[in-house]
């Protein structure tokens, strides 16, 4: 699915790698888009349900900020989105969870890859690829697979980062 319908991209000056969409066309529409509406909307992906609103993490670890995608052209003809109302309906306590540990591990991580000696990168983006994207049994409870495959994560980078 990520080889099909996705691209690697580093998120932050350490080469973190998230996937993102491909697009079509001359207006970089996503992929997915067909005739004004989401063709895989029933099994969208959380950055596509919180659309055109992006979440990270605030101060105290509790409170989160909010930013508006200001991407043109917006997947909206007309009316408003109001923040409170669009987080209510598709920001859940596991979604909320989720960004906080995401943005724990992506600290850790960057710190980590730092200390990989640069003949180890490649096999320390594979291991990185697969525990954020691959290694999930879909019939199980994900944060607590997304925490196991992290820690799990960040031993192995560490070890890697120990070899001279």
């Amino acid at each position: 699915m990520l080889i099909r319908y996705a691209d690697p991209i580093p998120l932050t000056d350490t080469g973190f790698p998230i996937y993102v969409l491909k697009t079509v066309g001359k207006d970089n529409a996503c992929i997915f888009l067909k005739e004004g509406g989401c063709a895989g909307y029933d099994a969208r992906p959380r950055t596509c349900r919180l659309y055109p609103i992006t979440v990270g993490p605030g101060e105290h670890d509790r409170e989160f900020n909010y930013f508006l995608c200001k991407e043109k052209p917006h997947h909206f003809a007309e009316g408003t989105v109001r923040t409170k109302d669009w987080l209510r309906e598709n920001f859940k306590r596991e979604d909320r969870e989720f960004v906080r540990a995401e943005y724990e591990a992506i600290a850790n991580l960057g710190r980590l890859i730092n200390k990989i000696p640069e003949d180890g990168e490649t096999e320390a983006i594979v291991e990185m690829l697969f525990a954020r994207y691959y290694n999930f049994d879909l019939d199980l409870p994900f944060m607590p697979q997304f925490r196991d495959n992290m820690e799990q994560l960040m031993k192995q980078l560490s070890e890697m980062g120990m070899h001279d």
